[in-house]
């Protein structure tokens, strides 16, 4: 069995209805599949809101109801809402049909972006990659390492997405043919958050380098 870890910036995915809908509450995390029924993948899932409002049973977007919310609790500023979730057949639960393919714990949507964490046989995990590419933006696909399991290495979603537009835009090119302030343009971000971010990725990929060329 193999395993995987998939990332997709929100840039990349606002657009989508479902992503704005979701992101009304801070998070929604996995917590476990529950049943397939007719055809149709069920799943629990914990939304955290910080005004209580978290979508009601009967909701439905874009192919995913919410069945049920099973249980409400409060901690401090926030209120967690365990969540039945039910996913269309032709939206994503004829992939877990052959019951050779699992959701992983770690898979969740926040205002940072969307991370699928998956576990299975290669055959289905490539046909399942190869839709998720199709269907959306993907920044970046981490496989597991040995005993390690999935690792965050290297640059975060965040530098990875600054670095690869700063790449497309002259920015290693010598002379540079795009500057800082193009490029936090580019991004909606300040020129201190780009230059910040910048340096980090780029030694954490040179740190990587290093570190494997021994």
């Amino acid at each position: 069995m193999r395993a995987v870890r998939v990332e997709c910036s929100i840039p990349s995915i606002e657009h989508d209805q479902r992503v704005q809908a979701a992101l009304r509450a801070v998070s929604w995390d996995y917590r476990g599949i529950l049943d397939q029924i007719d055809g149709r993948l069920r799943v629990m899932c914990e939304c955290i809101t910080t005004d209580g409002n978290c979508p009601p049973s009967g909701f439905t977007i874009g192919g995913i109801t919410v069945v049920e919310i099973l249980e409400e609790w409060t901690t401090e500023y926030l209120t967690h809402h365990l969540v039945s979730l039910e996913f269309e057949e032709e939206m994503v639960a004829h992939f877990f049909q052959s019951r050779d393919l699992t959701l992983l714990a770690g898979t969740n949507l926040t205002s940072n972006g969307l991370v699928i964490q998956v576990a299975g046989r290669q055959s289905s995990m490539v046909n399942f990659l190869r839709a998720v590419r199709e269907a959306i933006p993907v920044e970046r696909i981490t496989s597991a390492k040995s005993s390690e399991g999935i690792v965050q290495q290297g640059p975060t979603l965040q530098q990875h997405r600054i670095i690869k537009l700063a790449h497309r835009n002259g920015w290693y090119e010598v002379p540079k043919k795009i500057s800082i302030r193009g490029l936090a343009s580019k991004l909606g971000l300040s020129k201190s958050t780009v230059a910040e971010q910048l340096v980090k990725a780029e030694s954490e990929i040179v740190g990587g380098f290093l570190e494997n060329s021994r």
